[in-house]
This record gives structure tokens, sequence and C-alpha cells, in this order.
């Protein structure tokens, strides 16, 4: 497979200077994890715990109740133990704190399984605290982790798919490195007036790249360009007349960069009464995968705002720019595991209609009886088959795989790892299409290979909601 950077590219230069390093003691203490493996390390179990930053997206919520900001999740492959952490339960909330623990277990393909064990909530009377409720033992839950445990998927019981970055360490790129992204969708907002978690593709951010360096703690933000998507006419937005500046350091998420700079936020959850501008938080891997919290503000007199570098929604997640275009005949000919995420829709102070599904895409040999291609999608040179499994539930597959009626057709790629012309196929038979009937809609997609594997990465919107798809190649 080719490479998605040069042997001379900065971020390979980056890497071959830094050695890893041991994230934040604070966090570490509080989440109950410890070091992360050298970025190096290959195996499938990892020698111990990893903390990891997550973004927020939209419908993260905590038996029920919606949650606000970016989170961390801590995962020990070793002991088979796994926790989430948010700032954003009820103020006057100071620290993290864990809202659910559980187990892990490995499954077929790389795939992880999640059973949580002790779900927290916050008590109904003063100086009651945080008190344990049981957890819905029918949902399962599933993460997909990047070697070296630098990144990764995770989709809890009842919540949304969030990605996953190992803040480890910040980065020495002296030199730009060129990005590409997406947008993490919010609903689809039909109410008109702006709503914090909510993206409009007419209006805002859909895709984009940027180049990005750093200077000691100083990061640069150069060369922004913004997209909506094509199928609403793909324009150009007008880039920001100043960029914040943007500085890496350590935090409570770990060596993270926050824009703008000047701004720090020490207790993200706030207290209450608190209104504070929106400030974004990056978080970049050793592999190079980068997500994007923007800061979204859901309530109070900032309610609707964020801190719009990249992406719009909630965030944004990116690779690296390959150095020249990708083999897109490999692309679409490897074996995927990933999730289909449903931004559903916002109006009248009501969000409706999330989904959040495990899915599969890619097989060694196309089923003949794959709905997909029956349907007479497969014209094209660039399509992968794949979908959701049987009730949500990848033990009911016997190899691995799900289901094989959706299709993604990727189109011609626009320029490296870009494609701006791609379609989905959305059947009438995936458990989450609230219409009930088959339907195609447009999307863009980016692609690159994280650690020798492929990434991609896709944002469409068909006339129910926003819809992204994030596959990471399976073993």
């Amino acid at each position: 497979m080719q490479q998605f950077v040069s042997a001379r590219s900065p971020f390979q230069r980056s890497m071959g200077k830094i050695a890893s390093l041991s994230l934040v003691g604070l966090l570490f203490c509080v989440a109950g994890c410890g070091a992360g493996p050298d970025s190096a390390a290959t195996p499938t179990v990892q020698a111990g715990p990893q903390t990891y930053f997550a973004p927020f997206v939209t419908g993260t919520n905590n038996d029920g109740g919606i949650l606000n900001g970016s989170g961390i999740y801590a995962l020990d492959d070793a002991a088979g133990k796994i926790s989430q952490s948010t700032f954003n339960i009820a103020p006057p909330q100071q620290g993290p704190q864990v809202i659910n623990a559980g187990n892990l277990s490995a499954a077929k393909r790389g795939l992880l399984d999640i059973s949580i064990t002790a779900n927290y909530i916050p008590g109904t009377t003063p100086g009651s605290g945080f008190v344990a409720v049981a957890p819905n033992s029918s949902k399962q839950g599933f993460a997909i982790e990047l070697a070296g445990q630098s990144g990764g998927l995770v989709q809890l019981p009842g919540q949304p798919v969030a990605p996953l970055v190992a803040a480890v360490q910040c980065l020495n790129l002296t030199d730009d490195q060129p990005y590409q992204f997406i947008t993490i969708p919010g609903a689809l907002n039909t109410s008109g007036a702006p709503q914090g978690g909510t993206w409009s593709p007419t209006t805002e951010t859909a895709y984009g790249s940027v180049d990005i360096s750093f200077k000691g703690s100083a990061v640069t933000f150069k060369n922004i360009n913004q997209y909506m998507l094509p199928s609403t006419g793909g324009t150009k937005l007008a880039s920001a007349s100043m960029i914040p500046s943007g500085v890496c350091g350590p935090t409570v998420y770990g060596n993270t960069i926050t824009v703008p700079g000047e701004l720090v936020i020490k207790n993200p959850g706030g207290a209450a009464g608190q209104s504070v501008p929106p400030q974004a938080t990056f978080g970049i891997g050793s592999t190079g995968l980068l997500v994007e919290d923007n800061g979204v503000v859901l309530t109070g007199s900032n309610a609707g705002q964020y801190q719009n570098v990249l992406g719009a929604g909630t965030g944004a997640v990116g690779l690296p720019k390959p150095s020249s275009a990708l083999d897109t005949n490999a692309l679409v000919s490897a074996q995927y595991l990933g999730f289909i995420y449903g931004g559903g829709t916002f109006a009248q102070s009501t969000l409706k209609g999330w989904s959040s599904h495990l899915a599969s895409f890619g097989f060694s040999s196309v089923p003949s009886t794959c709905g997909a291609v029956t349907s007479g999608t497969n014209t094209s040179t660039s399509l992968i088959y794949g979908s959701d499994f049987n009730q949500g539930d990848p033990s009911t597959s016997t190899d691995g795989f799900g289901n094989c009626d959706l299709a993604i057709d990727l189109g011609n790629q626009d320029s490296n790892g870009l494609f701006t012309n791609a379609k989905v196929w959305l059947p009438a038979s995936y458990a989450a299409n609230p219409t009930g009937a088959s339907n195609m809609f447009s999307a863009v997609a980016i692609a690159g290979q994280l650690k020798g594997k492929f990434a991609l990465f896709l944002l469409g919107v068909d006339s129910t909601q926003p819809w992204a798809i994030y596959l990471l190649q399976s073993n």
C-alpha cells in the first residue's frame, strides 16, 4: 500500500525526533490511568492503560441527561477495563468525574466489546455528590484502537461514537504539515435560531484543509480553507480575518492545543452562572490523527457559539494529507470496522432521531447476496460495501463482518486523499433510516494512512439529517 506521507514529510521528521512522554499526573489519578506505551508498539493487546481526549458529539448523555463538552476515556487493554470522565455534569463540579466504568474484551478483527458495570450520576440532594445507578445491561458498547493505542473510535452503550486521540506530547512540527478534515456534525437545525450542538450544511463548514506547525509551545494554523458540501453549492467560506494563536501544553486532557491560547479555562465544567467564550481544543496523536472540540456552548448567554478554527458542528476529525494520490483500488479493497453516526434533528429545544451503529465495510469476497450489489449500485470502480450488524450485535456474525446492504461510492479523487463527489446508498433495511425507504445522498470523504493502515472519514446529509461514517482498516 502507498504510504500517506513521503520519507521526508514534516510529520515523519517530527515523530523521528520525539520520545514518548507520559500523560498528565492529574488526569491519571482521577481517571485511574497510567502512561501509554511507545507509539511504535503494535500488539493487539497493549501493555498498559491509555488515556484519550475525545471531542463532544451531539447526543452524548449520562443516564438520559445530555452532556456538554469534551471528555476523557481511559482504556486498559491488558486489565480489560474502561472508564469515561466528563467535566460537564452539573455545577459546581470541580475536576473530571468518572461517569461510566466497565469491562473491555477482545472480539473478532481487533474489535473491543464494552460492558458498563457502574454508572454515576449527580445525587438529588445537596452535598450527596455522585451516586451509582444500575447501568443498562441490554445495550452494548464497542471500541476500535489504532496501533500503539495512539487513537481510535469508541461508542459506549446508549451514546454516539466519538473519535479518540492520545495527546501524549506536543509535536515538533517546525515545517508546515498539511491536514485535511471534516466537520463532526451536530443535529440538523430546523428551528432557525442558532443552537449549540447543531450544524447547518447550507451555511457552515463541512470539510477543508489547513497547514499546522509548532514552534515550542506556539502552534500556527496557516492556509485554512473551509468549504460547504458540494451538494449544497460547495462554497468556499471566507477565512477569518485573524486566527487566534494556539498553545500546546499540559492540560486535563493531556498535551493538547487550545485556541485562543491566551484563555485557559482550568475547570471546563465551570461554576453556576459562569459564562465564558468558547475555546477550541485539539489533540494530535503520534500517528497524525487530529481531533478538534470547538468548544460549542449549549446553554447560557453564549449558547450556539463556538470557536470555529476548523470544523463547524461540534468539531472536526482530520488526517495528514497524503503526499501523492492514494491508490483508490487499494483503498476500496481493504476491510474496515467503524461507525455510522446520524446527527438527528433539533427543533423546539428538542434533539430527536440521532443514532450511532457499529459497522463493517469491505469484504474479503463480496457476498452474492449483498443487497447493495444486487440493487444495481455496483457500476462504479470506487465502491465499498458494508453496513451495521444484525440487532447491532457483532457476535451474531460468524466471520466478524456485518450486513452488506449499504454502499459508499467515493467517486473521483479530486486531490491527494480528498473525494468531494462521494455518494452513499442508504437502504430501507438500515436500522436507523427514519424514512423507511432506500435513498441516496451526496457526501465528501477524506482518506489517508495511520501507522500503515487506511482511515476513511465521510460526511453527508440527506433530507432528514447529517450522516458521518468513520472507518479504520481492520485486522
